[in-house]
């Protein structure tokens, strides 16, 4: 793979905590699947520093990819949430990652998220939305309203495409329309409409994953219809 410079072209806080970067790839060829991931190397103090991002962007979408940053105490990180400005240079190495949505992997998707692990999923949703004719089921759990990055646009989408729907739970108490209380468990699957053969892809962080796999896999799922990445 090659490493491309590429340049900070919107810069949006989503959340308190995240902050989802519009990367100009200014002309160059990049390519990538839905729901992969990117090494992404910024110049601190005068040494090229390392991090991975998820692909939150379709990878129809030509001239810009989208990141997006959860505050952690990494030093790339800790760069695009403090000094980064539009304008800057960064520099990619990607896309990566065993992980990833193509037409004809399943007519019935399920994308399942927690906090900033949605990421890769929203670029599964982006691409399953333009580009190809099957159904979704996204489910999405975050802390509180206010940390439900790309509630807005998942919604969206939900409401004017009928081959999407859009369940998005809270698991703190503050809870406003529109959102659901709890953690995803089976009530909330069954309740978003899954089915046993659609295709599964996880992604969110600590135990959520395993606890996910276990009720899927108790309600009938295969485990090779059950994706995800685990993180180092």
């Amino acid at each position: 793979m090659t490493i491309i410079p590429v340049t900070i072209k919107r810069i949006l806080q989503a959340t308190p905590t995240i902050r989802i970067l519009t990367l100009d790839l200014k002309g160059q060829d990049f390519s990538y699947r839905a729901g992969q991931w990117i090494d992404c190397y910024a110049v601190i103090n005068g040494e090229r520093k390392l991090v991975g991002y998820s692909l939150a962007s379709s990878p129809v979408t030509i001239d810009t990819i989208e990141v997006a940053v959860k505050k952690s105490d990494n030093l790339v990180t800790e760069y695009v949430h403090g000094e980064a400005q539009v304008g800057d240079t960064l520099f990619i190495e990607g896309g990566q990652g065993d992980i990833f949505y193509e037409e004809g992997m399943g007519d019935k998707v399920v994308l399942i998220g927690a906090g900033i692990g949605v990421a890769p999923l929203l670029g599964m949703l982006r691409y399953i939305d333009d580009s190809t004719d099957a159904s979704v089921i996204m489910i999405q759990s975050a802390s509180t309203p206010d940390e439900m990055v790309y509630y807005e646009e998942a919604s969206g989408i939900a409401e004017r495409n009928p081959r999407v729907s859009y369940l998005a739970t809270i698991t703190r108490d503050d809870v406003r329309e529109g959102f659901q209380r709890g953690r995803i468990n089976k009530e909330k699957l069954i309740e978003a409409g899954v089915d046993s053969g659609s295709l599964f892809f996880l992604s969110g962080p600590g135990g959520m994953i395993p606890d996910i796999e276990a009720v899927l896999r108790a309600m009938g799922v295969p485990k090779k219809r059950i994706l995800y990445e685990v993180w180092w």
